[in-house]
């Protein structure tokens, strides 16, 4: 699997159509080489003589077995547990040649030498003794037979050297080329790994690159784009790489003026209020000026949302400051009241317990706000929550009873929350539609059901004079209230706490009343 995909296989395919160019080279020439020297008189310039049948089914066999190559190529390319048997068949095709063409001192045995590297090769360095091996073997019974046709005395000292020299070089040639063979694989595989290193740095940084908070774009002294990430391709839609723009002339006339390898400056780019940081870098001799830029919109929100967190904190402080003293307060304001008949004296201190309740429900909401964070989320029957939710509200609010009317799909409702902020979400719209109604029977209409496939909508309307087109603007920003006793958290508290369960509380006028969706569980 490593040697496919390294691309060691377009190398053998090569060495295939090579090796194929030279069998072709090689049958040609021989069979050329045959028939012009057949017809000649004198015997020393005729050449090797050889057995015209013999020959001619050797060129036949041969030819079929180069054109099955041709046509077949990847026939040669057999695993790596095995030695090629296309060598073979080379080896020992060039082996029946020599013998063919006199012996091994015909030199036809030099064309063995070609064929044991390509072995090799093909074989990615494997088993080079094993070729060396078959060609000694074949070119020993070569000359065995040779010199027991001729005699020993006539030929033998010479047929034994020639073979002793192409055996050597046999050898010779299939070690060196097995160490090539296995330095390229080992070559090969290194630079595979190194590509697909490249490659996975390329996928970070590219991710890196796309995924930042800033928008990145980077420009030559033409105005000419090289480069540019999806931040900034959401503030530019019409900025593409390799064209040239006009949107950052302003940077570039600052850069060309002022001559700074780095520099920041706020400005207005295609309507956008931009803070851009601009750093010169060089790339191939060629000054390039790489912006990165954020809209001054998502800075000021930034930094809003910091300052509202610190204050969070700083309230939950407070909070747990306030709480002690309030109810040492409490307590001496009950121990007053004790000692005193004086109705006037009495209608103050019910003032002073009045506030006091006024700043505990305020310290309430503000502990239930920075709590939103801290959800326990799960699944939550809505007609079994709203069943024990009405038992609570109606001891507290028993007046209310017969005046809500409720309006609930078949389906199984079940939302997916926390149920503690469920409950102070519905708690806040239920007082609120019970205090501004007109407290009749029909007071408060509350609707549930599946407003799509993955939200379900919760609506609380009561009959009340509804809220005014100006104070809808304010409805949800904290400390906001129309009521005398109220502390104007409740309805922030309230949509806080839905947006930290992934849900949204709005208001709708057409209906005046509050929709809460809340994510629909799933799996049901």
């Amino acid at each position: 699997m490593k040697n496919r995909i390294n691309g060691w296989p377009q190398y053998l395919d090569r060495l295939s159509a090579l090796l194929n160019i030279a069998r072709m080279s090689l049958l040609f020439s021989i069979m050329t080489f045959y028939v012009l020297t057949r017809s000649m008189d004198e015997p020393d310039l005729a050449g090797p003589i050889f057995n015209t049948i013999e020959l001619y089914s050797w060129a036949i066999l041969y030819g079929f077995l180069i054109l099955f190559s041709m046509l077949v190529p990847r026939w040669q390319n057999q695993p790596d547990a095995l030695p090629n048997v296309n060598a073979a068949v080379d080896i020992t095709m060039i082996a029946w040649l020599m013998s063919m063409g006199g012996g091994v001192d015909s030199g036809f045995g030099i064309l063995l030498l070609p064929f044991v590297g390509s072995a090799c090769l093909f074989s990615r360095g494997r088993y080079p003794m094993i070729y060396a091996g078959y060609v000694t073997l074949l070119i020993v019974i070569i000359a065995g037979l040779q010199i027991s046709h001729n005699g020993f005395e006539n030929i033998g000292v010479r047929i034994c050297t020639i073979a002793i020299m192409l055996i050597a070089a046999a050898y010779f040639v299939a070690g060196l080329t097995s160490y090539a063979a296995t330095s390229l694989v080992r070559s090969q595989s290194l630079q595979y790994q190194q590509s697909q290193m490249l490659d996975s740095y390329r996928h970070l940084l590219d991710r890196a690159f796309n995924y930042v908070q800033e928008g990145v774009v980077v420009l030559d002294e033409s105005g000419l784009v090289w480069l540019i990430n999806r931040k900034a391709q959401s503030y530019f839609p019409i900025l593409m790489t390799d064209t040239r723009t006009t949107i950052f002339s302003q940077i570039m006339l600052y850069w060309h003026t002022e001559q700074k390898d780095i520099f920041e400056m706020n400005c207005t780019l295609n309507g956008w209020p931009m803070r851009v940081h601009a750093r010169l870098l060089q790339e191939a001799n060629i000054p390039l000026l790489m912006l990165s830029m954020r809209s001054r919109t998502e800075i000021d929100q930034e930094a809003m949302a910091i300052k509202l967190a610190s204050l969070g904190q700083l309230t939950a402080n407070l909070a747990h400051e306030i709480r002690n003293p309030m109810s040492a307060v409490r307590q001496a304001n009950e121990l007053l009241q004790e000692e005193e008949h004086d109705l006037a004296r009495l209608r103050l201190f019910q003032i002073v317990d009045n506030n006091i309740s006024r700043i505990d429900k305020m310290l309430e909401d503000i502990s239930m706000l920075n709590k939103r964070d801290k959800k326990n989320k799960q699944a939550i029957d809505l007609r079994v929550f709203w069943s024990a939710f009405m038992q609570e509200f109606l001891l507290i609010k028993p007046q209310a009873a017969n005046c809500i009317q409720l309006e609930i799909d078949i389906d199984h409702l079940i939302v997916w929350c926390d149920s503690v902020h469920l409950q102070q979400i519905l708690w806040n719209l239920m007082n609120n539609a019970w205090r501004h109604s007109l407290q009749n029977k029909q007071a408060i209409r509350v609707i549930i059901h599946r407003q799509a496939q993955q939200k379900i909508s919760i609506t609380v309307i009561d009959n009340g004079a509804g809220v005014s087109a100006e104070n809808q603007l304010h409805l949800f920003e904290p400390f906001f209230t129309t009521e005398a006793s109220g502390t104007g958290l409740g309805l922030y508290v309230a949509r806080e706490l839905a947006q930290a369960n992934h849900g949204q509380l709005s208001y709708c006028p057409q209906l005046n009343g509050f929709e809460l969706t809340l994510p629909r569980m799933v799996d049901e």
